[in-house]
C-alpha cells in the first residue's frame, strides 16, 4: 500500500513538473489574418440603383517574451492592420441620380509590452490572460470620386487591452492558440491633415468581444521549455 501511495505521488508530482512553462523560457508568438467581402447594393429609389463595394483587411501582430517565473512571461509586442474599402460609382441613365464612389485606406500601427500568465489544466492545454499597453498611431485616406477629394488624417496615442485565451501544446515547444478580442481601451489624438486646416481633438473608446466572431487563431514557440 505504501509503494501504491509512493507511487501515485511521484506521478503527480511529474504530470505538475510537466504542466506548466519553466522560468528562463523564451516565448515567441504571432497572429496573421486576412479577409474580404464584396456586397451587392440595389435601390429602386429615387431610381434604380445598382452598385457594388469590397473591404478587405489584412493584419499581423508578432510577440517575444520571456518567463520570469513558472507560467509568467513579460515582453514586447508589436501589429499592423491594413483595411480597404471600395466603393463603385453610379449613375442613373438619365442622368439624374449620381452616387459617388469612394476608396478608403487605413493603417493601425501598434507597439507597447505585455504581461501573460498560463493555468494548466492538463498535459497539453492551458488557459492564459494577458494584458497589455502601449501605443497607437492610425492613418486614413481617401478618394471621393465626383468631387475629386482627397483627404487624410491621422491619429496617435495609447492602447490598453486584456486578452483571454487558450493554447494547445501538441509537442513541449509549438502551442497552437486560440484568442478572443477581449476588451480594451484606446485614447486618441485626432489631427486632419488635409493641407487647408488643421484641426485637433481627442477620443477615448471602449471595446469588447466574447463572441465566437471574435476568435483569432495564432501559433507561439517555446524556446527552452
Amino acid at each position: 500500500m505504501k509503494k501504491i501511495l509512493c507511487g501515485i505521488a511521484l506521478l503527480g508530482a511529474s504530470t505538475t513538473a510537466q504542466a506548466q512553462i519553466s522560468a528562463g523560457t523564451t516565448l515567441f508568438s504571432g497572429s496573421i489574418g486576412y479577409s474580404s467581402q464584396k456586397t451587392e447594393e440595389s435601390s429602386t429609389f429615387p431610381n434604380s440603383v445598382n452598385r457594388g463595394s469590397k473591404n478587405e483587411q489584412f493584419d499581423f501582430s508578432p510577440s517575444v517574451g520571456y518567463f520570469l517565473a513558472d507560467n509568467l512571461a513579460l515582453g514586447v509586442s508589436a501589429g499592423a492592420t491594413l483595411t480597404r474599402q471600395r466603393t463603385d460609382d453610379y449613375r442613373t441613365p438619365n442622368g439624374n441620380y449620381y452616387v459617388m464612389g469612394i476608396d478608403r485606406k487605413t493603417r493601425v500601427l501598434t507597439g507597447g509590452v505585455f504581461a501573460r500568465y498560463y493555468t494548466f489544466v492538463g498535459d497539453k492545454v492551458a488557459l492564459y490572460g494577458q494584458l497589455g499597453g502601449g501605443y497607437q498611431n492610425v492613418y486614413y485616406s481617401g478618394y471621393q470620386n465626383g468631387l475629386n477629394y482627397n483627404y487624410s488624417n491621422r491619429q496617435q496615442g495609447f492602447y490598453a487591452n486584456l486578452t483571454p485565451g487558450i493554447v494547445f501544446f501538441p509537442i513541449d515547444k509549438l502551442g497552437l492558440e486560440l484568442t478572443l478580442r477581449g476588451a480594451s481601451y484606446t485614447r486618441l489624438t485626432d489631427k486632419d491633415e488635409n493641407g487647408r486646416y488643421e484641426v485637433r481633438s481627442t477620443n477615448s473608446n471602449f471595446d469588447f468581444g466574447f463572441g465566437l466572431s471574435d476568435l483569432r487563431l495564432g501559433a507561439s514557440f517555446y524556446l527552452g521549455r
